[in-house]
């Protein structure tokens, strides 16, 4: 999950994340290669984990998709640029690089924090955003800093850099609980079940501001940049993007979708 040039900073709730730049796929009536649409256009088959706001979700999306979020109607705008269509398909976030080397999509958007590891069998965009970690608590809760969960159980989801990092850096007799969703975490913390959930910030921040029974109360540092994915042979696809990316960013879409999804941006 969660730096081309920097372009603005998130501030309070949304602090640490700077814009330009650990979430995954399910199943779809149609998946494979993207093939040619009715009005002559490419349609490009899509994986992507839902729902993990303010980047993608089920909903009334751009052009009749039926998904939103920053990461989806930003890369609907990059297509349209070529006269180009999505075909999204929804499913788990541990299955999505898989998913896409196999075949199964085109390509991978789901708020994809670039990583070492990743670039091993997958490409990557250039970095669309930048995020760091970050920490959720209940409202009520004492605890300021990762620090202060010793002997308490966090909240991640698998598969993604928080997990990695809650691992690597685990308090003294704390549990690391792994979900498969951003659904499931927020349940399990509304539930007493966990502590804490350590994901990306921005998705963190977008859930404490909808919802006054969690705070965050903590950023973690960790310059993680996020990217589209396109499978490790797909050279033609993944200079296609940054091609997008680049019209978008300079014609001002970009720009305007990033104010519409993070209004609190400084």
């Amino acid at each position: 999950m969660l730096r081309t040039p920097k372009h603005a900073l998130l501030a309070s709730g949304l602090a640490a994340a700077v814009l330009f730049g650990t979430v995954a796929c399910g199943s779809s009536d149609s998946g494979g290669s993207s093939s040619e649409g009715a009005s002559g256009g490419t349609t490009i088959k899509v994986c992507s984990d839902m729902p993990y706001e303010p980047f993608e979700a089920p909903g009334k999306g751009p052009r009749g998709l039926k998904f939103t979020g920053f990461d989806i109607e930003l890369l609907d705008a990059m297509v349209a640029t070529d006269g180009d269509k999505l075909d999204i398909t929804d499913s788990d976030f541990d299955t999505i690089f898989a998913a896409v080397n196999a075949g199964k999509c085109d390509m991978v958007a789901s708020a994809v924090t670039i990583t070492a590891d990743r670039k091993k069998n997958s490409l990557f965009s250039d970095p669309y955003f930048d995020a760091d970690q970050s920490l959720l608590v209940p409202a009520d809760s004492k605890v300021e800093k990762l620090s202060d969960l010793e002997g308490k159980t966090i909240g991640v989801q698998t598969g993604t850099t928080g997990e990695k990092y809650a691992t690597e850096h685990t308090p003294k007799g704390a549990t690391v609980k792994a979900y498969k969703d951003a659904a499931g975490l927020f349940a399990a913390i509304n539930a007493g079940q966990i502590a804490a959930i350590l994901q990306d910030l921005p998705v963190n921040s977008d859930r404490a501001t909808k919802d006054d029974t969690v705070k965050v109360v903590d950023t973690i540092p960790t310059g993680e940049q996020y990217g589209f994915v396109v499978a490790k042979d797909d050279k033609d696809l993944q200079a296609q993007l940054n091609k997008e990316l680049k019209a978008v960013r300079d014609d001002g879409t970009y720009d305007k979708l990033f104010k519409k999804y993070f209004p609190n941006a400084g």
